[in-house]
């Protein structure tokens, strides 16, 4: 524009100052338009971009909530809270879709001995490999291994049938077995060992889930009497109460012990 006003010879000098202070304007105000567009996109971006990672940050700390608040602290599997609100969706998936679902109750053998002969911190490792043992034997996808109370477990089994669910619990009872932690000054065995209780129902709206862990539990007891180190399976019959007696049978070998007891 410079190069071709100034020799221009026909345009006057106060046109041609004129001309170039018009040019000059232009310039700076695109250039000023154009930083101040720029420094507004910017801060939009970062201001998006902030507000992005606040939102991901907060969806991780739910996250991270929301697993603290289902899981149990000591040995890292699902909490008794988790239980009960997945056993309700669980029983009422399986009434909706006509499945069945298994469940198990493991108590480990004569844990107050342990407790007592090698102290609480031996007694929360032990908790934890039993656990991390039991986690090794369901299937990943479907299965949960709950912390019920104590040295007590529950399996969860939604879809399993009886001989699924009672594999699941062999593999579970002679793996922790397997691991051969000494559990001296007991009758029945020299490590420890589990009891396990299985049940496995088909649902139907007439009966609460409640029904299937009382099942379980009868049996776990039928396991502690009939000498501890073993799995009960109840006998049940589809959507039935649970019976004020136990109607299990056994699938351990060793039955020769008829004492009664309660868990141990």
């Amino acid at each position: 524009m410079v190069a071709f006003v100034a020799p221009y010879e026909p345009m006057e000098g106060e046109v041609k100052i004129y001309t170039f202070v018009v040019f000059l304007s232009s310039v700076l105000f695109t250039l000023v338009a154009n930083y101040r567009l720029e420094a507004s996109e910017r801060q939009s971006y970062l201001l998006l971009l902030r507000e992005k990672l606040r939102n991901e940050a907060a969806l991780q700390d739910n996250q991270a909530l929301a697993r603290i608040s289902a899981t149990d602290p000591l040995t890292g599997v699902a909490n008794r809270r988790h239980f009960d609100s997945m056993l309700a969706q669980r029983w009422s998936e399986a009434i909706a879709e006509r499945t069945v679902i298994g469940l198990l109750v493991i108590d480990i053998d004569c844990f107050k001995n342990y407790n007592d002969r090698y102290g609480h911190l031996q007694g929360d490792a032990c908790l934890r490999q039993v656990a991390l043992e039991m986690q090794r034997h369901i299937r990943q996808e479907a299965d949960m291994v709950v912390r019920y109370g104590g040295e007590e477990f529950v399996v969860l089994l939604p879809n399993a049938s009886v001989t699924a669910a009672f594999q699941i619990t062999e593999r579970i009872r002679q793996g922790i077995e397997a691991l051969a932690i000494p559990n001296e000054g007991v009758t029945h065995s020299p490590v420890v060992t589990v009891s396990i209780g299985v049940a496995v129902m088909r649902p139907v709206a007439a009966l609460a889930s409640s029904a299937l862990l009382s099942h379980a539990d009868e049996a776990l007891y039928q396991a502690k009497r009939e000498g501890r180190n073993r799995s009960v399976l109840a006998q049940l019959q589809e959507g039935a109460p649970p019976a004020r007696t136990h109607k299990g049978m056994h699938h351990a070998t060793g039955l020769s012990s008829s004492e009664t007891e309660t868990k141990q």
